[in-house]
């Protein structure tokens, strides 16, 4: 009997051990789940399965929806005082079809954040789709559209060691503005311009201004040395460098706000 009741409670450990693991395994790679517990999210598959009737909204700044965005996707930035006002342009806030929100993948912050905010406006059915836009293109590259073009061809989608090689440190950066021919970017906007680095010939334009001016072949025969504030709205101006032909270009690793 003793040993039956051991089996048993073996058996009981083994399968609250399981269950923990498979929740863990759930959450893992999802770091941001735990810090809005409050947020309920979408799957891919469960996103794939309610394409037709859920609204999906991209919730990212408008160089990142050009770039790269779900092909029914609505565009209505997170960023902006406007955001439930706007969204409620788009559904009601006591309307029926399901809401997801996305952003750029498993580690930003947006589409839990939008979540929240059209939570706390009344807003109804509203999930975040938090595995983001690169894992929807990969498993479903007929419902995503890059540089204006659909489904997205997996070998024009950026790696992150493509973008690496363009990163190189300040001082090597510094060096390269101080050479002939070299231009210097300075992507972000005004109001993140509170640091402006000691290098020549910087020009100021934001992000969707100069994706305009490379589509234009504005710079071509220049060696582009591009910087924002934290090394990561570069990889979206990538893009159109590479699409546009322009081969001779870096960017500042970690942004002025790491470099400086």
């Amino acid at each position: 009997m003793k040993s039956r009741q051991m089996s048993l409670l073996v058996a009981m450990v083994a399968m609250v051990v399981f269950a923990y693991s498979a929740v863990a395994g759930a959450e893992e790679g999802y770091p941001l789940r735990a810090k809005f517990p409050k947020v309920k999210y979408m799957t891919t598959e469960e996103l794939n399965l309610g394409y037709k009737k859920t609204i999906i909204v991209d919730v990212r700044s408008k160089i990142e929806y050009d770039v790269i965005h779900i092909s029914k996707a609505v565009h209505v930035p997170v960023s902006t005082a406007n955001f439930t006002k706007d969204l409620a342009a788009v559904r009601a806030a006591d309307g029926p079809d399901p809401i997801a929100f996305y952003c750029n993948g498993h580690t930003c912050a947006k589409s839990y954040e939008a979540v929240e905010q059209a939570v706390a406006a009344g807003f109804k059915n509203v999930y975040a789709y938090d595995a983001g836009i690169y894992d929807w293109v990969k498993a479903y590259p007929d419902r995503g559209v890059l540089m204006g073009s659909s489904p997205v061809s997996q070998n024009k989608l950026i790696s992150k060691e493509a973008f690496s090689k363009r990163m190189i440190k300040y001082a090597d950066f510094k060096a390269k503005a101080e050479g002939s021919g070299a231009m210097v970017i300075d992507i972000r906007e005004p109001f993140q311009r509170k640091t402006v680095p000691p290098l020549p010939t910087v020009r100021n334009i934001p992000s969707d201004r100069f994706a305009e001016l490379l589509k234009k072949g504005e710079f071509k025969g220049k060696q582009l040395l591009v910087f924002d504030a934290v090394g990561k709205q570069v990889q979206w101006i990538q893009y159109y460098l590479d699409m546009y032909g322009y081969a001779d270009y870096y960017f500042l690793a970690e942004g002025v706000d790491g470099a400086m």
